[in-house]
């Protein structure tokens, strides 16, 4: 049995690392990636992805595909997430 999970990220920066997470839940995903975009200054981007979890000995998260892109606007300071282009 195949779960659909979804991963989100953000990137302030060339190097800083922001807020992730995943949930079970695509509208949660998307609103915890505006939420995190809004808490780091503008300019920072980030995306939310399907995936799936491959159990065994080492488990690890299989990307299918991007769903969002967001951004904190560096011009006006307003956040959008939106699928991508």
């Amino acid at each position: 049995m195949t779960v659909d999970l979804y991963s989100w990220d953000v990137q302030s920066g060339e190097t800083h690392a922001g807020a992730c997470g995943v949930s079970g839940d695509r509208g949660r995903a998307l609103e915890a990636l505006a939420e995190a975009l809004r808490d780091e200054p503008p300019g920072a981007r980030g995306s939310v992805w399907l995936v799936h979890l491959k159990l065994g000995r080492n488990p690890e998260y299989d990307y299918e595909g991007l769903l969002a892109t967001g951004v904190h606007g560096p011009q006006t300071g307003a956040v959008t997430v939106d699928a991508p282009t």
